[in-house]
């Protein structure tokens, strides 16, 4: 009497897989990861989608394919769908990129699919994000628009709710420039941000999966160019920083008994901005290091590095002081629940001193 769901996870390489399905019950239900196999573009580079993403919305072919091959059996389908964060941002409870969701959502419903699985480890915080999956699964004619006005309504009220959906957007416009690729999410510095270190000379670490990214820039870039994964997250940051206003006009807004919750969504969209920026910092520190080791020390160029150099420094000691802000006002944030925290407010301290001890020393040297 145990309904049993079939997960295809790794079956065929993760390629469509009729051998298998036919082999199989019609009474499991069979469940596939939405958005594996679709194709993206991000900064003029070709890849796909290797795992979960909520910047590259799905469903993608490998699990249409998969669903249709089950229905056409008289089985019952299901998506694995990560819709409040994935790997590409983990260790914040939930990403406001609302307009991905719902159109996610309405995708599936289009699909038959009956169930989801909604998230794993990291994901799992109680949110709109998941508010948007409920309302598709009561009534899954509902339209993307109808669920977002709804959901604003219910969060920011009459007077927030047009703010809320400005800034939904923004995010969602700008989240879909993610550099996405699988060595990006799992060995980049995405997970710390700010709390990563920086270094004077290189470590020779490698990176390490979902856990010390070091300075392994080339671990981190996967398929793209070091600095087209710098420019990709600054325009992340970018899209990000320009929804902020709104979102705080929002919550401004938002009548006394939903502002907690409203203040809540505005801090993760400030942290996000702030992983954002720091990875692209990050990237061309350690890009302009290099450089500096390859060059005179007194050519004009080299000094031209070291002024870069400097305000990267600078812009570093800032993002760390504003996220351990945050950190300190919610200890939701740098929090995931397989790794614990990746980072504490101290650690951001630490970075605030590495980066001072950076700059006395470039200033020594040279």
């Amino acid at each position: 009497s145990a309904e049993v769901v079939a997960w295809d996870w790794g079956w065929n390489r993760n390629e469509i897989s009729p051998d298998i399905i036919d082999r199989l019950s019609p009474r499991i239900r069979l469940m596939s990861a939405s958005e594996w196999k679709l194709p993206i573009r991000r900064g003029g580079v070709e890849t796909e989608v290797g795992e979960y993403s909520l910047s590259a919305v799905g469903p993608g072919p490998r699990a249409r394919g998969q669903w249709i091959q089950a229905q056409k059996r008289g089985m019952k389908t299901a998506a694995k769908v990560q819709l409040n964060c994935t790997w590409e941002l983990a260790s914040l409870p939930y990403i406001p990129a609302m307009n991905l969701v719902a159109k996610h959502c309405r995708g599936l419903a289009e699909t038959g699919v009956t169930s989801m699985l909604l998230s794993w480890s990291l994901g799992c915080y109680p949110s709109p994000n998941l508010e948007i999956a409920a309302m598709f699964a009561h009534d899954p004619n509902r339209t993307e628009e109808d669920v977002l006005d709804e959901l604003a309504h219910r969060h920011y009220g009459h007077q927030g709710a047009a703010n809320a959906r400005s800034a939904w957007r923004q995010f969602s416009n700008a989240y879909q420039e993610y550099p996405y690729h699988i060595a990006v999410v799992y060995f980049s510095p995405m997970q710390l941000g700010p709390a990563n270190l920086l270094y004077e000379h290189s470590t020779g670490y490698q990176a390490t999966m979902i856990g010390i990214p070091y300075d392994d820039v080339e671990r981190w870039c996967g398929p793209y160019p070091a600095e087209t994964l710098a420019d990709q997250f600054e325009k992340v940051a970018t899209g990000f920083h320009d929804g902020l206003s709104d979102l705080e006009s929002a919550a401004q807004a938002a009548p006394p008994a939903m502002r907690r919750v409203a203040q809540d969504e505005l801090r993760y969209a400030q942290a996000a901005t702030l992983y954002f920026r720091s990875v692209a910092a990050q990237v061309r520190f350690i890009l302009h290091r290099r450089r500096l080791a390859d060059m005179p020390p007194t050519s004009p160029e080299a000094e031209t590095l070291r002024s870069a150099v400097r305000t990267i420094l600078h812009d570093e000691i800032h993002h760390a002081r504003q996220l351990f802000n945050l950190a300190r006002q919610d200890s939701r944030i740098g929090y995931e629940a397989a790794n614990a925290y990746f980072y504490l407010p101290i650690d951001l301290a630490e970075k605030i001193i590495n980066c001072h001890d950076l700059e006395a020393r470039l200033a020594v040297e040279h």
